[in-house]
């Protein structure tokens, strides 16, 4: 099955983790497929933009932002 990539380029991305805009198809009653964005639930909070997956998780778990997330790992 070939690769199907998006036409629609958005520049919004998670600073965190990079979610970005993805694909999925619109399936009525009749079967019809088309393609539709489907968009993150991005905010903005603290400057930055945030998915809210990420920022649920920061508000939790207390996270320095001043250091990258890979120092924060070990």
């Amino acid at each position: 099955m070939a690769k199907v990539e998006l036409k629609h380029k958005s520049t919004k991305q998670c600073l965190v983790c990079g979610k970005a805009d993805s694909m999925a198809m619109n399936r009525p009653h009749s079967l019809h497929k088309t393609k539709r964005v489907v968009k993150p639930n991005f905010q903005k909070r603290w400057g930055m933009q945030l998915c809210q997956n990420c920022f649920r998780t920061i508000k939790k778990q207390g996270v320095d932002l001043s250091k990258p997330m890979q120092e924060q790992a070990n």
